[in-house]
């Protein structure tokens, strides 16, 4: 334990000497900076000097060990989560102070995450009940609050402890935790792999794990990939790409501390190992090269989900689609106007359409929008003067529309005139796509 030289903390704060981790502490590590957790005690390192350490002592509400609290970092906040009541608490200067009160009824085991400057907490177990969506801490109204998934069709089972990763927009979660409904004393590990997408607010299924994880206790986060490991092998998976990796001779990782909640942090290609040396636990830099080597097997880490449909149902379908798709086709095709050999191709029938008409049509098809400067550049007649060459324009309009209402057998022009929306005296020409083979 550290020793307190409470006359020197309140003078200066921080230390710098050689303060070493505990075994039983809890590491982090975000920004390029090791955050060690102790009973009364922060230790903070660069990932440059992870063993040059400075030591604080944050006074915590109540007493409560540090260690006892989850960290996470938004921004320059450290924000610490209590597991056992779900109050989350803000390090200002040398003390923790509360931010969101403890929940009555609290989310146990949840995983909290920080995503576009908010805090997301997903699953974990209220009593007996396994918790199956998101939560959000609202900092206006300090509470957590239910954050919906309007879109989702599927609906993950609620699972506590998960392992993570994510990529962009995505996250996995693998190696969550159920409590068995038909034992309520029981717990297991749930065999789904489950992703959500924070654009389209989606979960969705990817499969079920083939590798047997459950003896494989400890884990170290690696941004989109995991490594779950025990003391005889490992398995390095990028749930991602459906990647398993196994290794299980001349093992790096042995020489971890052994203890998961502080055996080695990841970052960039490196690895931060605690390794326990007769002068304590020393962080060791590891290249990712260095530490993955000796590859057994690769295998995929989940199958696919079965498909929800028998095989006989899917050909009957194929064999309706196929009984009906050349009359439907033909119905279809029968709706819409060919450009061929200058003219509109419609039913079989050809319908001759002057070379100006013929061009003019091929443009207004090409462009959602086409101005009378552009008409100009395909009809203009330099002989003539301008008004003459606008009553020309607007007269070969009116005859396009004219043939393609009568091909048509309806009574709404084809071809139309709108406003320039960024500039109402502009006359812009849009042409309706719907009645054309592209």
């Amino acid at each position: 334990m550290p020793i307190r030289l409470s006359f020197l903390c309140s003078l200066f704060g921080v230390f710098v000497f050689a303060q070493k981790p505990n075994s039983q502490d809890t590491a982090y590590l975000a920004n390029d900076t090791i955050v060690v957790l102790g009973d009364d005690y922060m230790l903070k390192s660069t990932l440059e000097n992870p063993n040059d350490f400075t030591v604080s002592y944050p006074k915590t509400v109540g007493n409560k060990p540090l260690i006892s609290l989850s960290l996470l970092f938004k921004d320059s906040d450290y924000v610490f989560i209590d597991s056992k009541d779900n109050a989350v608490y803000r390090l200002k200067k040398d003390s923790l102070v509360l931010w969101i009160p403890s929940e009555s009824v609290p989310s146990i085991g949840a995983t909290h995450i920080v995503k576009n400057d908010t805090i997301f907490r997903y699953g974990g177990k209220k009593g007996l009940m396994n918790i199956d969506y998101w939560s959000f801490l609202n900092e206006a109204q300090k509470s957590w609050d239910p954050y919906p998934s309007f879109k989702s069709a599927y609906t993950p089972n609620g699972t506590f402890n998960n392992c993570y990763v994510s990529a962009g927009d995505k996250i996995v979660f693998v190696k969550g935790a159920r409590v068995n409904r038909r034992n309520l004393s029981d717990e297991y590990l749930d065999d789904h792999i489950i992703q959500y997408s924070w654009k389209l607010k989606e979960w969705q299924e990817l499969g079920h794990v083939r590798a047997d994880y459950k003896n494989f206790t400890s884990s170290i986060a690696m941004g989109d990939e995991l490594l779950f490991y025990n003391d005889k092998s490992m398995f390095h998976v990028t749930p991602f790409t459906n990647k398993n990796t196994l290794y299980y001779r001349n093992l790096t990782h042995q020489n971890l501390n052994k203890n998961d909640q502080l055996d080695a942090l990841y970052s960039e290609g490196i690895f931060y190992v605690f390794t326990d040396t007769p002068n304590g636990i020393v962080i060791k830099k590891i290249p990712k090269n260095e530490f993955l080597k000796g590859v057994e097997s690769v295998d995929a880490f989940f199958d696919p989900p079965s498909n929800p449909f028998p095989y006989e149902y899917v050909l009957m379908v194929v064999l309706f689609i196929a009984t009906i798709y050349r009359p439907l086709r033909s119905i279809l095709v029968k709706d819409k106007i060919y450009l061929k050999n200058g003219g509109f191709m419609y039913a079989g029938v050809l319908h001759p359409v002057s070379s100006n008409g013929f061009e003019i049509t091929k443009l207004l098809l090409s462009h959602e929008y086409v101005s009378t400067q552009e008409l100009m550049l395909v009809l203009e007649n330099p002989n003539i003067s301008y008004s003459q060459n606008m009553k020309i324009k607007n007269q070969l309009i009116d005859h396009l529309n004219v043939v393609l209402k009568t091909i048509l057998n309806t009574s709404t022009s084809v071809i139309k005139e709108v406003k320039d929306k960024n500039d109402h005296r502009v006359t812009l020409y849009k042409i309706d796509p719907t009645f054309f083979k592209r």
